[in-house]
């Protein structure tokens, strides 16, 4: 991280709280603009990115220099955003406390980067994370809440995702919430081949649902939804049929699978609607799968005679059968902590960049103001001579650079980076500031035009040097013009 610059999450999930107070935690009607709103507000820091799924609320921010690092997470900046967690959900700071988790510039960046690979979800490496990890962004970018930092730090986290999965194996089974799930149904009963099945939302994420049920072997798959042309659109590419939330009750009697896939903080079927389901379907078993926190399921039905319920809370405790490999999670964790030494490589040399602009344009900047001075003193110089001179004076300002940016660019990458490049920058405002022009004890407007003309005239002794050292007689009678030009003809050798 840059000394100007850094990042924290503060965050709760599956892993670090129990299931029902995550339920609670999703059941709030705020929307996660306001949270991003709110992060924003709190003094030292400068940009918020939020990342809400069904079993995970963590609050991304880059802050300002000098912003509390790890610790009690309502200790300064930590405590100010622990604490809209509590006013965002309407669960009491106390209760939410002890279930939060922080980390700190390079563990934030590697947390991150972690979660976007799916190393952190409820199902290792799912890929449902990147998306929900994109429109965290996406939503940030549009309330412009989005620094510098922060920016880099997501993008890079979807990339690192991707690779992760691509090159490590975390994808091999095409695994996902809906996946895992299905794999309790089929130890339990065999191939779902030929069965029915109705999903219940017609979202994002519904649509991997609906995509994994396809791939299982269920004959048809119908969705419902709040707005039936919704669900009909879905259906369509299943061969099933979108109906109204209302028509659930009587499509519990004819499907044989019952997947939840909403975000409603309400339950969408109760228990007395699927024990009176049971008693229409002739002792057929009815299997529920509830994806989604608020439950949309209600979770009383598990008691029921004839149904298998599965709920995250199964997913998470009792596991998956196919586990990815301890290699492949080990390839994983070793990818994202060599992109995370290139992601803090990549902020030093970004923090050596404007160092480094200003040096070339001090420069320049000298450069030109010599050349122009040089140009007047040497009068009846044609156009394609002056380019000549300043392209070579260019050329010297390359080349007197070229090795002192290799240099910081080096410095900048190294561990230490941060420090070498505040040492340079003092060093370079140092230089500029003795040969920035005032006049010492003699006053700012004496001074420089005493250096000044010092400098003129050592500029026209030096072509007067070079000239002799090239066998020049240049003459001083004005009145002779030829004499004149060529003089300064070679003047112009002499200088290039």
């Amino acid at each position: 991280m840059t000394s100007s610059a850094t990042m924290l999450v503060l965050g709760i999930s599956h892993a670090s709280a129990p299931l029902d107070l995550l339920e609670r935690l999703a059941g709030t009607d705020r929307p996660a603009e306001d949270l991003v709103s709110d992060a924003t507000s709190v003094d030292g820091i400068d940009a918020a990115v939020v990342v809400s799924t069904c079993n995970r609320l963590e609050i991304y921010a880059e802050t300002r220099g000098g912003a509390s690092g790890p610790g009690d997470p309502f200790s300064s900046v930590h405590g100010d955003l622990g604490e809209l967690f509590a006013q965002h959900t309407g669960v009491d700071r106390e209760e939410i406390a002890p279930h939060l988790y922080s980390h700190h510039a390079d563990g934030a960046v590697r947390h991150l980067f972690a979660v976007a690979s799916g190393l952190e979800s409820v199902v290792v490496g799912e890929d449902q994370i990147l998306g929900q990890v994109k429109l965290g962004l996406e939503r940030s970018q549009r309330l412009d809440r989005t620094g510098r930092v922060l920016a880099k730090a997501v993008q890079t986290a979807l990339r690192v995702g991707k690779r992760a999965r691509n090159e490590t194996g975390l994808n091999e089974a095409g695994r996902s919430l809906a996946t895992a799930g299905l794999g309790f149904f089929e130890r339990e009963v065999g191939s779902l081949h030929g069965k029915t099945a109705l999903v219940i939302g017609a979202g994002a994420f519904a649509g991997v649902v609906v995509a994994a049920l396809r791939r299982s072997g269920l004959d048809r798959v119908h969705v419902a939804n709040r707005t039936p042309d919704k669900a009909q659109r879905l259906a369509d590419t299943t061969g099933g049929a979108g109906y109204g939330l209302e028509d659930v009750p009587r499509l519990l009697t004819e499907v044989d699978v019952v997947v939840g896939a909403t975000a409603a903080t309400g339950h969408l079927v109760t228990a007395r609607q699927v024990e009176e389901a049971l008693a229409a379907r002739d002792g057929r078993e009815l299997f529920l799968l509830d994806l989604s926190l608020p439950h949309n399921i209600a979770p009383g039905s598990a008691e029921l005679p004839g149904v298998t319920f599965v709920d995250l809370r199964r997913i998470a405790e009792e596991g998956q059968e196919d586990e990815i490999s301890a290699a492949s999670v080990q390839a994983a964790h070793e990818l994202i902590d060599a992109e995370v030494e290139q992601f803090r490589t990549g902020l030093r040399l970004a923090g050596a960049k404007p160092v480094l602009t200003a040096l070339r344009t001090a420069a320049t900047e000298a450069a030109e103001a010599e050349l122009d001075r040089l140009v007047r003193r040497l009068e009846g110089l044609d156009g394609a001579a002056r380019q000549e001179i300043g392209r070579s004076v260019r050329r010297i300002v390359d080349k007197a650079l070229h090795q002192p940016t290799v240099l910081v660019r080096e410095l900048a990458a190294d561990p230490d980076g941060a420090r070498h490049i505040a040492a340079f920058t003092r060093l370079f405002a140092a230089a500029e500031g003795d040969g920035g022009g005032g006049g010492g004890d003699g006053g700012g407007g004496d001074g420089r035009d005493r250096t000044d003309a010092t400098n003129d005239a050592n500029d026209v002794n030096n072509a007067n040097d070079a000239n002799d050292a090239y066998g020049t007689n240049a003459k001083s009678d004005k009145s002779d013009k030829n004499d004149k030009n060529a003089t300064n003809d070679k003047k112009i050798e002499a200088i290039a």
